[in-house]
This record gives C-alpha cells, structure tokens and sequence, in this order.
C-alpha cells in the first residue's frame, strides 16, 4: 500500500462472495474482518436448541495450534466468561464459492499463492459480557512474523503470518504483537459476506466521498455504477471501472464484497478498507435487527444456520456454553477501532507498509489484556461505523 491510498493490482484473469432477543452468539463470527454480536437473552431452553444447532453446523480445524495449550503442553480448558477475545481473520480464497471469474481478483489463477487474511480483527469482550470492543488491525502492518510454534522470523506484513504459517500462525503473530492470548480464532471469507447480505435482503450505508476502484473494471452489462475508463498507477487503462458515489448507497451481496474489498482511492488505503468494514459490519446488525431476525423464530433459525457455514471455528471453542455467557449482549453495545499507526512506510523486498506506533499501541493492547478498553475509548474516541470513506 502507498502513503495515496493505493496498492499493487492483482495480476489479470488468465482466462477471461420487554422482546425476546437474539442470542449473542447467534451471528457472531459471521463476517469479513468482524464479530457480529446482535445480543441476547432467549429462554435457557432455546440457547440449548439453538446452541446444539450451530455445534453441528459451524466448520471446524484446530486455529489455535500449540497456542492453544499451556506451558506443560495441556489443551487449556474452554473459556467461556470474560474477558474474552476472539480474532477474526477474513481470508482472500478464490476457491470454490468464492470465485468470481468477472472480476479481475475473482479466482485462485488470478491471484496465485496460499490464500492470505485481508482482514484482521480483535474482538474483545470484557469481564461484564455486556459490551464488545472491534480493534481492525491493518492488514499491511510491518511487525514480528511468528510461526505456529511460536519462532519469530523476521519481519513482514502481518498478513503474511496467515499464508507462510497457516491460522495458527496467524495467532501467534497477533499474540506477540499484543502481549495478549486469542481465547478463540474465526476464519470467514467472502462467501460469508454474500450469504449473510442476501439473507437480509442487501444493506445500506453512508458514503462521505465518491471514489473510484481502479482495479474493479466490470463486465459489459454491469447493474453497478462505473465510470467509462479509468487508469492505475502503472499507466495501465481499464474500461468500466468501479464507482461508489457519494451518499446513500444500497449494497446488494455482489456490491457489499466489491465494497468491503476496495483498496485504492480510500483515505488511508488499507486503513480506510478497515472502516469501511466496520461500517458493513454496523449495517448488517442494524438491518438484521431492523427487519425481524431479533424476533422472528423461523428468520432467527435462517440467520444461525446461515452464519454457521460460512465460518470455520477453532475445534476448542464450546459454542453452546458461550450462547449462555454472551445472552446479554446488545448490538448497540459494540465499539470499533482502529489500531494506531506511526505512518506509511517502503521496505525493500516487502514493499509498501504500515508502520506501527509502538507506544499507542501498547496503551491499546494493555487496555484490552486488563480488561480496561472502557477507559480506554474515554480518552481515544472510537470510530463512527455509520459513515464510510
């Protein structure tokens, strides 16, 4: 990413996703780069039902790896009262549902490689289960890579932990850039977006700015807006560009992954696709809980099972336990925030990144390890999910 917003483009195509209230847990670790927690509280029984379905549903590998176990070796036993923190790691795969041979990213041909985390997110929960804290972490930061077993190899951008050492490095990476433990890792992917999206019939935001995604050139017929031609930064002309205009904007499945994904002409680049999927992530639970999936059994029963096979759990995580732990919190009762940064940066090999600030961050990560980010956000205002770039 460059200090304008902009990134490398993929390579082309080589040829050419007092009410009763919903549980907690119901959506959460549902979608790109976030925890969904809609909130709370159905009777004893139904959290029984309901939390047997969605054990049987959700897709499971060990994530956690050997952080999962203590010093001696053990498997650590599941933690279900806070504080809790979950990390959320939105992978770029190509395969399977995910493909999309329209788009010039769309399939695994286009983009090579194992799939990387284009989003990185920190949930925590404190010890009161009432609130829940969203921390986007740039996917570009340039930090200490640490593998599965926890050797640190270098430094590069934090994504890379994902691709060279799979989601259990992934997990070791963020523990040691935030001197914390991840009690349980999701992996969602586009398919997630896609399907939550159309199960609640599409989603509106705020847009501040009118841009355009010099890497999102459509086909011919397009429902979408674009703009004729547009040129990318190595001078390189595209027909049908991607345009998101300011305002009101209504984003159907294929729109809101276009949208979430965007990574050039945002304020900020990288920083500014985190926003904007905080901000995807406030209107789905506004639209979720506007249209009726708070209160309606047989929509509450789509939205579970929906939310279940779009993500992969850690093996470890006690789902139906934490549906009675999480019962009482809300959606309004979410934070976001965004990691703090030094500025944008240029290592040789690694290319563009985003350079850490060592001591803001510590007084984050300090705040989410003490169970203290209710203090924290009093003296470091959190983002407006309500408006995006």
């Amino acid at each position: 990413m460059r200090p304008d917003g902009t990134e490398s483009p993929p390579a082309p195509p080589t040829a050419l996703a007092k009410r009763r209230r919903v549980p907690g847990w119901a959506m959460a670790l549902s979608v790109v780069g976030a925890l969904v927690l809609l909130g709370a509280g159905g009777t004893l029984t139904a959290i029984h039902v309901l939390g047997n379905r969605y054990e049987n549903s959700v897709h499971r590998q060990d994530l956690l790896g050997p952080a999962g176990k203590d010093a001696s070796g053990h498997v650590k036993p599941p933690k279900v009262t806070g504080p809790l923190t979950f990390l959320i790691m939105g992978s770029d795969s190509r395969a399977g549902d995910n493909a999309n041979p329209d788009t010039a990213d769309g399939t695994t041909a286009s983009v090579g490689g194992a799939p990387r985390s284009d989003s990185i997110i920190l949930v925590q929960v404190p010890k009161t289960m009432d609130r829940a804290f969203v921390i986007s972490i740039p996917r570009d930061s340039y930090v200490p890579i640490v593998d599965r077993n926890g050797t640190v190899h270098g430094k590069d951008k934090i994504n890379a932990a994902f691709s060279r050492y799979s989601p259990a490095g992934m997990v070791q990476t963020v523990n040691h850039l935030t001197g914390g433990h991840i009690d349980y890792p999701v992996i969602v992917d586009f398919a997630a977006v896609h399907k939550l999206t159309d199960l609640v019939g599409g989603v509106d935001v705020v847009i501040d700015k009118t841009s355009v995604d010099t890497y999102r050139y459509l086909p011919k017929g397009t429902p979408y807006d674009t703009v004729p031609t547009c040129t990318d930064i190595y001078g390189r002309r595209h027909e049908r560009c991607l345009e998101f205009k300011q305002g009101t904007l209504h984003l159907d499945s294929q729109l809101a992954e276009y949208y979430v994904r965007q990574r050039t002409n945002l304020p900020g680049g990288d920083l500014g696709r985190a926003k904007r999927q905080q901000q995807f992530l406030h209107a789905l639970m506004a639209k979720a809980s506007k249209t009726g999936f708070a209160t309606d059994p047989v929509k509450f029963d789509k939205l579970i099972r929906t939310a279940a096979g779009a993500i992969t759990a850690d093996k470890s995580m006690p789902v139906q336990s934490l549906a009675y732990s999480l019962q009482n919190l809300t959606a309004s009762s979410v934070t976001y925030i965004s990691m703090p940064y030094a500025r944008f940066g240029k290592v040789p090999v690694v290319g563009d990144v985003v350079v850490t600030d060592p001591a803001a961050d510590k007084a984050l990560f300090d705040a989410v390890n003490t169970d203290t980010m209710a203090a924290y956000v009093l003296k470091h205002p959190p983002n407006d999910a309500s408006h995006g770039a």
